[in-house]
């Protein structure tokens, strides 16, 4: 995992690209090698089918589990996502281990909860 920091922010263009930066240092890519979230939601369009299209097009498969869940699995990275203390939107972070270890935003504020994680794994070919 190589941090990389966001460079889009929801007070300055209405959308930031927390994810893009999360999804960069999780698979150690600069920044403009990864799908441009920020973008996706200014065109208005759907937001995780072109995100899970690009990490399969790079041999990664993505799921979602809800930190509620009583059986969810906290080991190694993935990215966290919850509401930002910020203001009224969600933020996406790092975690390792059910820990923060990288927020994307230059605050370093972290999440107020996280609610729900994205876990990314290489495709297995049989």
């Amino acid at each position: 995992m190589t941090p990389v920091f966001q460079t889009k922010f929801v007070a300055e263009h209405g959308h930031g690209n927390c994810q893009s930066a999360a999804m960069a240092s999780l698979l150690d890519l600069p920044l403009e090698d990864v799908i441009d979230t920020a973008e996706l939601i200014e065109k208005g369009g759907e937001f995780w089918h072109p995100i899970s299209q690009w990490l399969e097009d790079r041999g990664y498969s993505m799921h979602f589990q809800s930190a509620h869940d009583s059986d969810i699995a906290t080991s190694g990275f993935t990215i966290a996502m919850g509401p930002s203390p910020r203001g009224p939107f969600w933020h996406a972070v790092v975690y390792a281990d059910g820990v923060l270890v990288h927020d994307p935003h230059p605050s370093g504020a972290g999440l107020v909860s996280a609610e729900t994680f994205m876990f990314v794994r290489r495709i297995q070919h049989a």
